[in-house]
């Protein structure tokens, strides 16, 4: 309707120029090489308007063969850019979907359409990494790694094959790369530390671990508190060692080993108070065999006293299922059967493991008259021992295995500051 409307006003604008000119009078006379035109003014304009307008449709005509070429060239490159798109938006979420073989199907055809560019060469690197292809994937963050514009991104892949291939001194290289690219990389920083931690550059773990922290990733308390007990080992000042360990308790106040190192470096120095004060806190908290034996050694006063100290701590401290039975076996060593059974009693069945049932049935042994446990004999309560739930260890929360003494990195699986008291 649009297009009809337009073209009436053009033709009454027409209309009303011809009728103009056809109303003017005038002559023109044109003496030219011998020649003599004479016409009227108005079919002279006329006719050069139509000249004019005939002038510009031929160019318009000679202009739309002209590009004709560029034209279907263009309408194939548009269309090898949409095909070439698609095939890189398929791409990208079948490799995010961790399917390599339709993401190295797809990553091809971005290429075929649309050459090499950042884009195309990061989908070809993951998708070859997805589908098991190193050597391909290897060769694509190495290009990636030339442009400054994505060289964060090809060393953070070679981060990634190295790890795959079990060879972390090439993936901490190809780490400390990227962090140099990006130093407040949380997520890098976090990867990093726990690499540094494991090839025992504690100084480099630890400032690694204060970025990853800032990222508020799971970089936990207790893995900085195990940083900074290494460091201590390894300090040369006692001075020194006493000051890295204060630091690892403001971190993880209840870290057991960094508590047990600090009371004994503190005993070295004949600062007993200190090392009994640290004790007993860290007692009331978080009870430990290990706690009671040294506390017992470090008070002063006869046996019975010491133990008397030691149940007083225990009660106070909401009478944990740990510190009731480190007092109850220190009662057991000092033949107070009595009071060895009250305080192994104190812990309810529901909470006992094979140490409290053991401890109980060798009371009972001791107490024939009465034995033990509503009057159940030692063999009797050895059953329930067999049934009953393990004794807390030092345990590795990835691989499970139990150790007898604390690690920072579990000798069994090489993971790092996952060793707990349970």
């Amino acid at each position: 309707m649009r297009r009809i409307v337009s073209f009436i006003i053009w033709i009454m604008i027409v209309a009303a120029v011809a009728h103009f000119l056809a109303i003017q009078e005038g002559s023109t006379q044109i003496d030219w090489l011998g020649w003599r035109i004479a016409a009227p003014t108005s079919l002279l304009i006329a006719v050069m308007l139509i000249v004019i307008w005939a002038v510009l449709i031929l160019d318009r005509l000679l202009s739309f063969v002209a590009n004709i070429p560029r034209r279907i060239s263009g309408g194939f490159s548009s269309r090898r850019g949409r095909l070439g798109q698609r095939a890189l938006a398929l791409g990208m979420a079948a490799a995010a979907a961790g399917e390599g073989r339709d993401a190295i199907k797809h990553a091809r055809k971005s290429v075929h359409y649309l050459g090499h560019n950042v884009m195309t060469d990061l989908l070809m690197a993951q998708a070859s990494s997805l589908s098991g292809n190193t050597k391909s994937a290897q060769r694509y963050f190495d290009a990636l790694k030339s442009n400054t514009d994505t060289a964060y991104f090809g060393h953070i892949g070679q981060m990634r094959l190295a790890l795959e291939a079990k060879n972390e001194h090439m993936a901490l290289a190809a780490g400390r790369e990227a962090l140099k690219l990006k130093p407040r990389s949380a997520s890098i920083a976090n990867a990093i530390f726990v690499m540094e931690a494991k090839q025992g550059h504690w100084a480099e773990a630890e400032a690694a671990l204060r970025i990853a922290s800032k990222g508020h990733l799971p970089a936990s308390h207790h893995a900085e508190a195990a940083i900074l007990l290494e460091r201590a080992r390894l300090a040369e000042s006692l001075s020194e060692k006493m000051k890295i360990l204060n630091r690892a308790l403001k971190v993880d106040g209840d870290f057991l080993p960094a508590v047990l190192a600090l009371a004994d470096l503190y005993l070295e120095e004949n600062k007993t108070r200190k090392a009994t004060a640290l004790l007993e806190r860290v007692f009331l908290s978080t009870p430990h065999p290990m706690l009671a034996e040294k506390l017992m050694k470090n008070w002063s006063g006869p046996p019975a006293k010491k133990l008397a100290r030691l149940i007083k701590l225990a009660e106070k401290g909401g009478e944990q299922k740990e510190g009731l039975f480190a007092a109850a076996s220190i009662a057991f060593e000092q033949q107070l059967w009595g009071e060895a059974e009250r305080l192994a009693k104190a812990i309810g069945p529901e909470e006992r493991d094979a140490r409290v049932w053991q401890l109980l049935a060798d009371i009972a042994d001791h107490q024939p008259a009465s034995g033990s446990e509503d009057g159940e004999t030692s063999a009797s309560i050895l059953r329930q021992a067999a049934l009953a739930p393990r004794p807390p260890g030092w345990t590795c929360q990835a691989c499970h295995s139990r150790l007898e003494d604390y690690h920072a990195i579990c000798p069994n699986c090489s993971s790092f500051a996952q060793m707990s008291w349970r």
